[in-house]
């Protein structure tokens, strides 16, 4: 929906979108036409497409994050004794980037 559309803005040209779940209610309205102007690959069906892909991927990443070029968003950090807020926080979509429990 609308938190689809704005992340499909967000793209650098040759980037990719893989619309799923529907946080405000309605899928992400992204038409073939917007996305081939952008040069933005919109993928479907399953997350990642097929095994080889998903593999290219996961192997791709993991080079990224070798090299230290991927930077998660910590949103929020809860003791481990606050897990419950911190579960409460990410199903009421309260929450931004990932949400660390600490020990």
């Amino acid at each position: 929906g609308e938190i689809g559309d704005a992340a499909f803005e967000l793209l650098a040209p040759g980037g990719r979108f893989l619309p799923f779940g529907m946080a405000s209610g309605r899928f992400a309205r992204v038409s073939a036409e917007a996305a081939a102007a952008r040069g933005v690959a919109v993928l479907r069906g399953p997350p990642g497409g097929t095994p080889a892909e998903i593999d290219a991927l996961t192997r791709a990443a993991l080079e990224h994050a070798r090299r230290n070029r991927l930077r998660p968003v910590i949103g929020q950090e809860f003791e481990l004794e606050r897990a419950a807020e911190a579960h409460a926080g990410i199903e009421a979509r309260a929450t931004i980037g990932k949400t660390l429990l600490a020990v």
